[in-house]
This record gives C-alpha cells, sequence and structure tokens, in this order.
C-alpha cells in the first residue's frame, strides 16, 4: 500500500461522520489487514506432493492411501497447532486494540485454521478407510 492510498483511507475515514477522524484509529485498523490476508492462505492446496497424487489417481494402492492419511494427519496437527498460536495471541490483545479489530482478527484466522485442521482430518480418516479397504481386497478369502 503506498502513501496515497493511505491518504485517500484516511480522507474517507474522517469523511464518514466524525467516527473515525484520528489517523491513529485508521493506522490501527490497517495492521490488522496483514492478519485478514493470513485467511486467504490458509487453504489446504498443497499439502500432498505432486508424485503421490499422480500415483493415487493412477493405482492408489494400500501404501498410498497410508502414506497420504499420515501427511493430512500431519497438517491437521501443524494447522491445530497454528490455531492455538493465535487465540493465544488474541488473548494478549490490550488497551491499543480499542475497537477489538486485532482481537476479532486473531481469533478469526485461529477458526479458519481449526476449519482447515478439522478438513485435513476428515482426509486422513477417508484414505486411512481406503487403505484398510485396498488391504482386505489384498488378502486372499
Amino acid at each position: 500500500m503506498n502513501g496515497r492510498s493511505v491518504n485517500w483511507l484516511s480522507w474517507t475515514a474522517q469523511q464518514g461522520g466524525g467516527a473515525m477522524r484520528s489517523n491513529k484509529s485508521l493506522l490501527g485498523a490497517l495492521t490488522v489487514l496483514p492478519l485478514l490476508g493470513l485467511l486467504g492462505f490458509t487453504g489446504c492446496s498443497g499439502v500432498m506432493p505432486a508424485t503421490l497424487q499422480e500415483k493415487l489417481a493412477a493405482t492408489g494402492n494400500e501404501e498410498d492411501h497410508l502414506a497420504a492419511a499420515m501427511l493430512y494427519q500431519n497438517k491437521a496437527q501443524e494447522l491445530e497447532a497454528e490455531a492455538v498460536k493465535y487465540e493465544t495471541a488474541a488473548s494478549k490483545t490490550g488497551p491499543s486494540d480499542s475497537k477489538g479489530f486485532q482481537h476479532a482478527a486473531l481469533l478469526n484466522a485461529a477458526q479458519q485454521k481449526r476449519a482447515d485442521a478439522k478438513e485435513m482430518q476428515e482426509l486422513y480418516v477417508t484414505h486411512v478407510k481406503q487403505a484398510q479397504s485396498l488391504h482386505g481386497k489384498a488378502q486372499p478369502q
């Protein structure tokens, strides 16, 4: 964001009935923008290497599904740990966040990380079930 955009935002905020007359409030709000940007990057793509994706699409044997399951479980644990970090940071927001923007952004980020972790856990379960199903087919009956 260049200085021109900040000036425009400041002017716009000042025109809004005086609710945000101080640039300090505007700067406080702008510091939350990078946190909100993180929400866009919390998606779950890229967890699995392309080679494993190709193997699953082509043959999808038991070992491949178990490898995918482990990757998803590890990612779920990582995302859950990140959610805890965001919640911890939110609990430490203080008087400088008088309107609660930073607190809300941190809690939203934690919530998104938890949702992503849940999705990863569901993918873990799916691949474990697929591996078990293939294991049952591979054994003589």
